[in-house]
């Protein structure tokens, strides 16, 4: 096991202090943990600030079970993240794909025009293909679904977190600042 002072976790250091109360010998603890004696004087000293740091530890943890917070969706998200960074941001792959969409519209919209049989073409037909068109190049303006999920996720378990740590007061204000903030980013 052994190590410095700062290999310990806050857990190990208080059970190296009980095995002492149990042993009655600090150096047969030292050597069974392999840490040094003075490590452990120094730990002595600082009972009750450990004592004290095991209860936060635990009322962390506490926090951490009752909450709904699932680690899983931050990896995924860094996942997304990265994905995201290797294609190029919102607006730049919106860009591109416009782009794409301008170009075909051009191509079928010509390929149309020069259709030998294009008085043979339903007007319906015509009509629908470029609705169809106008509809891709629309929904390119739109936050992709994927993203307003994961912001929608993150939104929710921050929200829990700050349930757990904050009065209603405070939530009310933090709520009122988002929504403010929200307006703002629109307005933009």
């Amino acid at each position: 096991m052994g190590g410095t002072m700062s290999d310990f976790t806050t857990k190990e250091k208080i059970q190296i202090l009980n095995d002492i109360d149990v042993l009655g010998n600090v150096s047969k603890v030292a050597e069974r943990w392999g840490v040094s004696r003075q490590s452990i004087y120094n730990w002595r000293s600082e009972r009750e600030e450990l004592d004290k740091q095991i209860v936060i530890e635990q009322q962390v943890q506490q926090v951490k079970d009752d909450s709904n917070f699932n680690p899983n969706v931050l990896k995924d998200l860094n996942q997304y993240r990265n994905t995201l960074q290797l294609i190029g941001t919102l607006e730049e792959r919106k860009e591109k794909l416009s782009a794409k969409v301008e170009f075909m519209l051009i191509k079928i919209t010509t390929l149309l025009e020069n259709h030998e049989d294009l008085d043979k073409i339903h007007p319906k037909d015509l009509s629908k293909i470029m609705k169809d068109l106008h509809d891709v190049r629309k929904e390119l303006s739109n936050e992709p679904a994927i993203i307003i999920e994961y912001k929608n996720k993150v939104r929710e378990q921050t929200l829990q977190v700050l349930q757990d740590f904050l009065d209603v007061d405070q939530l009310r204000e933090f709520a009122q600042r988002m929504e403010s903030i929200e307006a703002d980013y629109e307005i933009l």
